[in-house]
């Protein structure tokens, strides 16, 4: 399996994260809908353009990486690609919500997997049926290498 190792602020963001301090990034984007099964149809169209994408297949691998002008090595991260990649298993589809803004926010505190490719869409159905909401979120550290 090839590799590629992190850029240094890549690795940085990688390096430094914490429950306390994540470091992902997110976008949401509200779209209004007139068919009641929108949200579920972009769902399974985000899943299935999602297995296209190879910078979506990438995780991330703490490495130890040899220095070039020292005796010592140091950690590293590369971006490797996941042989279990499971599109589905990063597109969620959600309950209805009335509040796509509270529901995003919930989201952006929780952490990513660093075991597997470090991104999630999350597809959330608006309560009324004529809007869903689609939530981003992925580490910084795959971000320059989609």
């Amino acid at each position: 399996m090839t590799s590629d190792p992190l850029a240094p602020l890549d690795l940085a963001f990688w390096n430094i994260e914490s429950a306390a301090h994540p470091m992902h990034l997110g976008a949401l984007g509200v779209f209004e809908t007139r068919s009641p099964s929108a949200a579920a149809h972009a769902a399974d169209l985000l899943a299935g353009r999602a297995a296209a994408v190879p910078g979506l297949r990438m995780r991330i691998k703490d490495t130890w990486q040899p220095r070039p002008l020292a005796p010592l090595a140091f950690g590293g991260a590369a971006r490797e690609s996941d042989p279990d990649f499971a599109p589905r298993a990063h597109v969620l589809l959600h309950a209805p919500t009335a509040d796509f803004h509270a529901d995003a926010g919930t989201l952006m505190q929780r952490p990513l997997e660093r075991a597997r490719p470090p991104w999630e869409a999350h597809v959330l159905p608006g309560a009324d049926g004529a809007r869903f909401a689609v939530l981003f979120k992925f580490h910084h550290a795959l971000a320059d290498g989609l």
